[in-house]
């Protein structure tokens, strides 16, 4: 395959980190590569010596070319990638690339929510067990990176973006942790959405899916499935009495690990059926559960200033992310329950929040573009200029054993650089409360 690259003349489209990668690593290979950003302003690193184009591009600028390697945050539909296949070039991103390349043990995770937690839990378990293993795609490194090391297995985080131009990746294992509204501002209905995801399926061996959720089910044939949930069950994964089953055994006390809430049961439920098929048994798989620290920003308590329990949820970009973190944490709560949320919510139906927030919150507080349309679906909610005017908000109102959790279900692009900025803002805005 490398020799037949080598004769390939290839077009990187995107400058951000996915599409430098693949620039190196091509040409690393002695591959003739250029590189078209569709942003006429974008900034060219200094270490790319190779013909850069900004902006439009006409029909004669895919001439002579063979391939375009799309990064994931340029459409497929865009009128440029559209000239190159009506050229005859071919068009994939970097995971089919490297799914072409690559002879490492495969797992693959994707889904709305929670697939960093699973991609790292995951990886965390297989290392804990002794293997060689590395999380890649859209956590931890390029895929491309990881070519040239000898891996036990690599865990793949998955995107829908990334997957709608994924057509040869083999996996040993695979998941769809399930599906929500995202990204409709890209892939127009929840149908092509979903998929999206699908693709993950392609040429799966072994599906772990979500009993509860027959879109997480593979739509193409795969040798075998194996189901997780919250209810009971002899045969496949199950949760009773605060602990994790499989074939109706209990393997783990939740009281053991630091994931919290029923939508982290779900994705333990995951990690652990993607790790026997790695090979690992159950009781190293889950002493690997209980040593695993989570990511920030997804879910964590980051403070209980004035005794309240504040909550870092930033990473909810998303509707169906503040779904799980309210049903995760409503049932368990002690006091009042305030939300902070609100952003962009990429064309998204915020409605689908309005059962969960008359349900389990006491107090709304919005912000941003859609904040308004988040306010419209509870009584009295409370629209701020910035985040912290809700936190100061909400540390005006609270007492203790109340929680305040920040979990927008927007992106943060109307107010921030990206949700970790959010998150710092947050952070520093409680430091200042005044008690």
């Amino acid at each position: 395959m490398d020799e037949i690259l080598a004769k390939q003349r290839i077009v990187v489209a995107g400058l951000g980190l996915t599409g430098q990668s693949v620039v190196r690593f091509l040409t690393g290979l002695g591959v003739t590569v250029s590189v078209w950003d569709t942003r006429a302003e974008a900034v060219v690193p200094s270490w790319i010596t190779n013909p850069v184009t900004l902006g439009r591009v006409n029909e004669d600028f895919w001439t002579d070319i063979d391939m375009l390697i799309l990064s994931p945050g340029i459409s497929p539909s865009h009128p440029g990638v559209h000239l190159a296949r009506q050229a005859g070039v071919e068009v994939m991103g970097d995971i089919e690339l490297f799914a072409r390349l690559s002879r490492t043990p495969l797992f693959g995770i994707t889904g709305s929510n929670g697939k960093t937690t699973v991609t790292l839990l995951l990886t965390h378990i297989l290392k804990t067990a002794g293997l060689k293993a590395c999380a890649a795609g859209n956590v931890g490194q390029p895929v491309l990176d990881t070519l040239g090391e000898q891996w036990d297995a690599l865990v793949l985080e998955l995107s829908s973006f990334q997957l709608e131009t994924t057509s040869s990746l083999s996996l040993k294992g695979g998941t769809i942790l399930n599906i929500s509204d995202d990204h409709l501002d890209r892939h127009g209905t929840i149908g092509d959405y979903a998929a999206a995801k699908q693709r993950i399926f392609l040429h799966c061996e072994h599906a772990l899916v979500w009993r509860d959720h027959q879109e997480c089910f593979p739509a193409s044939p795969v040798s075998k499935v194996t189901g997780y949930g919250v209810e009971s069950s002899n045969t496949e994964f199950g949760f009773s009495n605060n602990c994790i089953t499989w074939q109706g055994k209990p393997v783990l006390n939740m009281v053991d690990v630091q994931l919290v809430g029923t939508h982290n049961v779900l994705n333990i439920q995951a990690a652990l059926g993607l790790s026997l098929l790695a090979g690992v048994s159950m009781a190293d798989a889950c002493e690997g559960v209980k040593s695993f620290v989570p990511a920030p920003h997804r879910c964590v308590q980051i403070s209980t200033r004035g005794g309240v329990h504040w909550i870092d949820d930033s990473k909810a970009t998303n509707v169906g992310a503040t779904l799980a973190a309210l049903e995760g944490i409503g049932k368990q709560k002690t006091g009042k329950l305030f939300l902070i949320a609100g952003g962009d919510g990429k064309g998204a139906d915020l409605s689908v929040l309005q059962s969960a927030l008359l349900r389990y919150v006491d107090v709304v507080i919005t912000l941003g573009k859609n904040g308004p349309d988040i306010a419209e679906l509870f009584h009295d909610a409370h629209q701020v200029d910035d985040l912290p005017a809700a936190v100061n908000f909400a540390a005006t109102h609270a007492s203790s054993k109340d929680t305040v959790l920040l979990s927008p279900a927007c992106a943060s692009i109307d107010m921030f650089e990206n949700y970790q900025h959010r998150a710092t803002v947050f952070a520093d805005a409680i430091a200042k409360v005044e008690l």
